[in-house]
């Protein structure tokens, strides 16, 4: 008989709970479950549009860029054909008014007293805007009609076998083929632009590995700019690798890069049989202590870039001179007097004047502007370009003497020329928001220009 005190009381059941293990805290499980997946879901759906966008994206940079690529590749074409054109302006003759005067009076002796340019100095390339909107101006915009001149199209027989399609023709194939017969070459989405400069208007640094008739003048050309005092500030600190030059250390030290000796070069301007005589020096001594160490080429400059090698030569003198140097141009061309930048047009002016009688006036930036505006007046009302005898006559008329050099024989001279061989053509294409950038260095032929150098950007 159990005891009353071993007996334990019944528990009385809340109203509605359930036996089971299942209390309220559980009720909320399910619903948590839910919104984890739901987010988990809508975290996966995000991130795989999020790819899909990405690489849609993708596929249109790509796209872009090739449609980027071949319009800045048109822009190189459409200049070097521009540039065909100003050859055929080069060799265009220009008769001499007062001979052909007196050949039809018959005085084989009345000649002009002024002598008129052998041919054209007009620069087409100056004048001339290469880019798409030039195109679309070349290239018929609609391609509907027929022109005029053009023979029928022969209507194509369907019966004949060759062009019977099996399966049908479809649809949208014909429309597509009837879109791109319409389609001109200016219908495109996009742009280029293509800009033009001249070599040869630069100072040609690989003549300062030529005979002494080009190297001493070429040499103190470019002494002459380095040491400009517009440019004293270059030489004032050290550079990147604790070097400090002058310009003259500089011109030597491009010199022997491309010579062919491994033996410092001087400089003495009055030898003139040989005004740059090898040293005793190693030219390869101040390379030794940059890291890495290397040697000079003892070759032909590849490119402008290659200067960065050279010792002495950093970012500021890039800045300063690379629009005024240049390594593409043949070793015996000549540099044109025909340029906007008033540093090299004063250069011209040093280089035609006599160096037996110097002219104190020349190193007066005063007087020499004032004889660089007369240059350009003279230019504008040249109805046929100035060439160098035009030139040579402004210099003269400002009272300073010429070279007897360059006087006796003015088309002949090796110190200055009208016309240019070599050209650099930039080339910017640009689809959607991709720009692509080509550079192209290329030398006048018979046929679009010989490739110099090429580089894509």
């Amino acid at each position: 008989m159990p005891l009353p005190f071993f007996q334990q009381a019944p528990r009385r059941r809340r109203p509605g709970s359930k036996a089971s293990g299942g209390g309220p805290r559980s009720r909320g499980v399910a619903l948590i479950i839910a919104v984890v997946s739901i987010a988990l879901l809508t975290v996966i759906a995000t991130e795989f549009a999020y790819n899909s966008r990405v690489d849609l994206q993708l596929a249109a940079n790509q796209r872009d860029e090739v449609r980027a690529y071949y319009m800045a590749r048109s822009g190189v074409a459409l200049s070097r054909l521009l540039l065909r054109f100003q050859k055929q302006v080069d060799q265009t003759p220009i008769p001499n008014p007062a001979a052909l005067l007196g050949n039809l009076l018959g005085n084989q002796g009345a000649q002009g007293n002024t002598p008129q340019p052998a041919s054209l100095n007009l620069q087409l390339w100056r004048m001339a805007r290469v880019d798409c909107h030039m195109l679309k101006g070349m290239v018929k915009s609609e391609g509907l009609e027929p022109e005029n001149d053009a023979p029928p199209m022969e209507a194509v027989d369907e019966d004949d076998p060759k062009f019977d399609m099996k399966d049908g023709e479809d649809p949208a194939s014909r429309e597509m083929s009837q879109q791109m017969t319409r389609r001109s070459f200016g219908g495109f989405e996009g742009c280029f632009l293509s800009t033009i400069s001249d070599e040869e208007e630069k100072l040609n640094v690989h003549r300062l590995t030529a005979g002494a008739g080009d190297a001493l003048p070429t040499a103190l050309r470019m002494m002459d700019m380095l040491g400009d005092k517009r440019f004293e500030f270059l030489w004032e600190r050290d550079d990147a690798n604790k070097v400090r030059s002058n310009p003259q250390d500089v011109m030597l030290a491009i010199k022997d890069w491309a010579d062919d000796d491994e033996t410092g070069s001087a400089i003495n301007p009055t030898d003139p049989v040989n005004p740059m005589p090898s040293g005793f020096s190693d030219e390869g001594s101040p390379y030794s202590r940059y890291e890495p160490t290397y040697e000079p080429k003892n070759a032909r400059f590849d490119s402008i870039d290659e200067l960065y090698r050279v010792h002495g030569v950093n970012d500021q003198f890039m800045s300063a001179f690379r629009d005024r140097l240049t390594v593409y141009p043949d070793i015996n061309s000549r540099p044109n007097i025909n340029t906007d930048d008033p540093v090299m047009m004063g250069l011209a002016i040093m280089s035609v004047a006599d160096p037996a009688r110097p002219d104190p006036r020349l190193k007066d930036p005063v007087f020499l502007n004032e004889l660089i505006t007369r240059i350009r007046s003279a230019r504008m009302f040249s109805f046929f370009g100035m060439g160098v005898q035009d030139f040579v006559a402004v210099v003269e008329s400002a009272g300073i003497v010429v070279n007897p050099a360059v006087k006796s024989n003015v088309a002949g001279n090796r110190l200055i020329g009208d016309k240019s061989q070599t050209f650099t053509i930039k080339s910017v294409g640009e689809a959607g928001s991709v720009q692509k950038t080509l550079t192209a260095v290329v030398r006048l032929d018979d046929t679009l220009g010989r490739l110099l150098y090429w580089r894509e950007e």
